[in-house]
């Protein structure tokens, strides 16, 4: 899983799903996060059209060609649907977010996204990855001394 998260981490073109008209959700705080840190998201929205200043894309079909890596927030079962979803799009690589809960990383996701050739990144919260400072690296240290995070990381 280390290459796959490398490959998100390199790739300053993020697709995210999870962003909401309502601010105080974490899709939001995640979009202006990996904005900060010189990222360039394309929030994925049915009915936005734009967040923050940014262009919402209407389903991840629509998304530009270079954007390869897709970040979901949603709960397992439209994360199912999302991932099934995934052909005639330019994703490549799919962040099932793993914060406090149960996040998008179904057995039957991950299953769905290894079958049709999508590489997979689930059990954590990437900013854990992207922005290993402050909460983010406190995440990162409690994860790996509790055998929650991949052996091979280390910050």
């Amino acid at each position: 899983m280390k290459a796959i998260i490398e490959k998100f981490v390199s790739d300053k073109n993020i697709a995210l799903i999870g962003v909401s008209a309502n601010k105080q959700k974490f899709g939001n705080s995640i979009l202006g996060e990996l904005t900060k840190k010189g990222y360039s998201v394309f929030p994925v929205h049915p009915t936005l059209n734009e967040i923050n200043g940014i262009k919402c894309y209407p389903n991840v079909q629509a998304l530009p060609d270079h954007v390869n890596n897709l970040i979901l927030i949603v709960n397992p079962t439209l994360a199912e649907y999302l991932v099934s979803h995934l052909n005639d799009s330019p994703i490549r690589r799919v962040w099932m977010h793993q914060g406090v809960g149960i996040g998008p990383g179904s057995n039957e996701a991950i299953a769905i996204c290894k079958k049709n050739g999508i590489e997979v990144v689930y059990g954590f919260c990437p900013m854990m990855f992207f922005s290993a400072s402050g909460i983010h690296r406190f995440h990162f240290w409690l994860r790996k001394n509790f055998g929650k995070v991949p052996a091979e990381f280390n910050l």
